[in-house]
């Protein structure tokens, strides 16, 4: 594992992508304190399960919508959405009284 600190990777941002395609982790620190690990994107991550992790924060992030985030899951939507029940996640971010006036409309 390498480490480099915030003030070099911001002169040489291209180093994340240079340690993640020679498979190496790349600790990030800013005044010798860890903050972010950068991980390279590989078969053995996603074996681990992260990719499901990745999908969930993402879609609880509203970066992602439903469909994308189970698809990066590789799951079914339904086992997606059970996942997201188990962990108190919301699927539909609605107010009552919208939720109300769309029910009316049906």
């Amino acid at each position: 594992m390498k480490t480099i600190g915030v003030r070099a990777l911001r002169e040489n941002p291209g180093v994340l992508t240079k340690f993640a395609n020679e498979g190496e982790y790349l600790l990030v620190t800013n005044r010798n304190v860890p903050v972010s690990l950068s991980v390279p994107f590989d078969d053995d991550l996603l074996n681990s399960g992260v990719h499901v992790s990745v999908a969930i924060k993402l879609f609880d992030d509203n970066v992602l919508t439903l469909t994308k985030a189970a698809q990066l899951a590789k799951m079914p939507v339904e086992s997606f959405l059970m996942q997201l029940s188990v962990l108190g996640i919301d699927v539909v971010d609605q107010n009552e009284e919208s939720l109300l006036e769309d029910l009316e409309a049906l």
